[in-house]
């Protein structure tokens, strides 16, 4: 009854209700009705619903609802394989990392170890050349030395034989010592020993004296015969070579030289007969060569191809005053390889070159470092920045007699590159901004030539305070420098580094510069104030102590007085030219407190007589150079005084020293050697007999007995008949 009465009631629902509320109430009467088996209950109600027409709506309802259940779960099944896929691809990249990682340290490992293996082979490859190198050079020091034995013992026997010889000692000094004395000697000295006997004929004929060879010094006398014997006896050893101003030598000399595979350095410079063909025959022999002078020779652009081509090590070369080539023999270096490690290039006085060669020079030439340009009246602002193109290796410049160059030239130029050395004179046109703008960029400078700049200031002097590094430093015949740029430079940072100054000619320089100099400069070995007209011997005092140990006060007011203060100060040389004011007292006095002195200049200075000579060689007993020209007091008894007390006199001028005569040839003869050089111009009271004598014993002689020229100051007649 129960039963029928719910199914009564189901029928009288609203079938329009949602599906939701029909699932509401189906459950709702299961559980009032309570049935025996529900499931079966609730299958009947609703297939009871299914068979209604009216149900329709609601199975759609349900259709909807299934559909859009398994859209969801087929989209959730997408995702998780989606997800399940991206675990999968990031477990596979981890682990692809991983084994990246080994395989590449696997590598690296395996480079490693093949590079130590590498090593290990070179190294016993090289332990095996060594050896075998050690023991051929054994075998030839033994070959060597028995022969030398050969050569001592004939030596010995033909000195048993002459028993009543006198033995010299260095026959008897071990070769090593024999040799370095040897190498002190010239050449012609050195073909004299070999005739004296068999020991030093065997030392003469060592390679090693011959491995650097200066027949420039023998160039009065030296033979194309002489020149090609020595090179063909020792040709493997040469390595060094200077022929400079041999003019009178031709083709049979050049050839030899072009048979010298170890050549490094030639000097050709001044030689005439230098051509083309010469060249070429030279370079092509030669190919170690790392220095080349070629200049003031006849050379064409031929040369500078066969340079391009050929002198791959070429590393120094000079083309100074070389007037025949032109711009088209630079372009050669675009396409060759010989320039390419070229460091230093001189082009001095080559006024024929323009534009275009210095920018075939800046391609062909990346490696240059340093170049010189100095007198060069026709050197543009164009030229340098054509050179600065490419050229950023640049650490010296040098571009004295330079006058066209402006301050555009200056900024590229410290633009450019980071100097070292920088050289410039005779310009007018370079102001304070070409100064400060070089200082601040090239803070490494170690050595400064502005000489004859007038438009140097102070303030120029303000930017060279800065640098840090300064040694050299050369402002010379700057008028406008005074007291307050040299404060300057005594508060700058180089105070520690300085090691030379020449301020010559700063016409404003007075005493308190020189005592800031004294006081600041610790390291000052040079010092040049000549011509300074308004220092005074308080400035001389100032040096009292000092570091330096060069010295110039030519031409100041300097008096004896002033001479007389200089001391505890280790000079080694002293210029006193054209003191006219220093008599023999204040060098009396000097010379007793500096008896270091090595190298003295007292020309011109017309007060002094025989006494201060007499001082200088009593007191002064290592002096090397002496200078007393244009001292019209002197007689043959300073040339005496000299010649007693001087014994290492190397160099002397006596020029214009009128009252001298044929006595001091006699003096000086008894100091040849170690005098090698002598200077007797405007002597009028030594013959020409007289002074040939000292041909044959020295180096250098000059000697004329005319009248004393005009910039002497004086004629004989005054000196004579005062």
């Amino acid at each position: 009854m129960a039963v029928a009465n719910t199914e009564a009631v189901l029928k009288e629902c609203d079938l329009k209700h949602c599906l939701p509320q029909l699932y509401k109430g189906i459950l709702t009467a299961s559980c009032l009705s309570c049935p025996s088996d529900p499931i079966q209950f609730l299958k009947n109600t609703l297939m009871a619903f299914q068979g209604n027409d009216n149900l329709q709506a609601v199975d759609w309802k349900w259709k909807t609802f299934t559909m859009q259940s398994k859209s969801d779960t087929t989209e959730t099944i997408l995702k998780m394989d989606m997800a399940k896929k991206h675990s999968e691809k990031k477990c596979k990249q981890a682990a692809f990392n991983k084994w990246l990682d080994w395989v590449t340290f696997h590598k690296k490992t395996k480079a490693a170890a093949i590079k130590k293996l590498e090593t290990l082979v070179n190294a016993w490859c090289l332990r095996r050349i060594i050896a075998a190198w050690h023991q051929a050079t054994k075998d030839s020091k033994r070959t060597k030395e028995y022969f030398k034995r050969l050569e001592m013992s004939f030596a010995v026997g033909h000195k048993d034989q002459h028993t009543g010889e006198k033995h010299d000692g260095l026959s008897a000094l071990p070769s090593s010592l024999s040799l370095k004395i040897f190498q002190y000697l010239e050449l012609r000295d050195w073909l004299n020993c070999a005739e004296v006997c068999c020991t030093w004929k065997s030392i003469i004929h060592s390679g090693t004296l011959w491995s650097q060879i200066n027949f420039s010094a023998g160039k009065d006398w030296i033979t194309d015969s002489t020149v090609k014997h020595i090179l063909r006896s020792y040709r493997p050893f040469v390595t060094n070579l200077n022929l400079r101003g041999c003019s009178s030598l031709k083709w049979p000399s050049f050839k030899c030289i072009s048979e010298c595979r170890n050549l490094q350095e030639l000097n050709v410079s001044e030689c005439f007969n230098i051509t083309d063909t010469v060249v070429q025959k030279i370079v092509e022999g030669c190919p170690c060569l790392l220095y080349l002078n070629l200049s003031c020779t006849l050379i064409t652009n031929k040369t500078l191809q066969e340079l391009s081509r050929s002198c791959l090590s070429l590393q120094y070369l000079s083309l100074a005053y070389c007037r025949r080539f032109t711009d088209k023999g630079f372009l050669y270096l675009t396409t060759g390889k010989g320039w390419r490690n070229l460091i230093h290039l001189n082009l001095s006085g080559c006024t024929q070159m323009t534009v275009n060669g210095f920018r075939y020079i800046s391609t062909g030439c990346p490696a240059l470092k340093e170049i010189v340009i100095n007198d060069m009246p026709t050197l543009s602002d164009s030229c340098v920045l054509a050179l600065l193109a490419k050229c950023n290796c640049l650490s010296a410049i040098s571009l004295l007699d330079a006058p066209h160059l402006s301050d555009i030239a200056f900024k590229a130029i410290a633009e450019a590159a980071k100097l070292k050395t920088f050289s410039t004179e005779s310009n007018n046109q370079l102001t304070d901004v070409s100064w400060k703008a070089l200082c601040s960029n090239s803070q490494g400078l170690r050595r400064l030539h502005a000489a004859k700049c007038p438009r140097m200031t102070d303030a120029s002097l303000k930017s060279v305070a800065t640098l840090k590094n300064l040694e050299y430093l050369d402002v010379s015949f700057c008028s406008r420098v005074s007291d307050v740029g040299i404060q300057y430079l005594t508060e700058g940072s180089s105070v520690t580094k300085l090691e030379e100054l020449n301020i010559s000619h700063c016409s404003n320089i007075t005493d308190a510069s020189v005592m800031r100099i004294a006081q600041r400069f610790c390291k000052l070995y040079h010092l040049d104030l000549s011509y300074c007209e308004r220092l005074t011997d308080l400035a001389v005092e100032w040096l009292s102590g000092s570091s330096v140990c060069s010295l110039d006060i030519s031409g100041c007011s300097i008096q004896d007085q002033g001479l007389a203060t200089l001391e505890g100060i280790h000079l080694k040389k002293l210029v006193l030219a054209e003191c006219v004011y220093v008599t023999d007292i204040g060098i009396e006095k000097l010379c007793k407190n500096v008896k270091e002195l090595e190298h003295v200049d007292v020309s011109h200075c017309a007060a002094l007589t025989d006494a201060a000579i007499r001082s200088l060689s009593f007191y002064c007993k290592g002096l090397v150079t002496l200078q007393m020209s244009g001292c019209p007091k002197m007689t043959d008894m300073a040339v005496q005084y000299l010649t007693s007390g001087s014994q290492y006199l190397r160099e002397l001028d006596v020029s214009g020293c009128v009252l001298l005569t044929d006595r001091t040839i006699r003096h000086l003869e008894r100091i040849c050697p170690p005098l090698r050089s002598i200077t007797m111009a405007c002597c009028s009271g030594i013959s020409r007999a007289a002074a040939l004598k000292l041909q044959s014993c020295v180096t250098y002689l000059e000697h004329s007995n005319n009248d004393p020229t005009y910039w002497f100051g004086y004629t004989v007649g005054q000196i004579m008949h005062p």
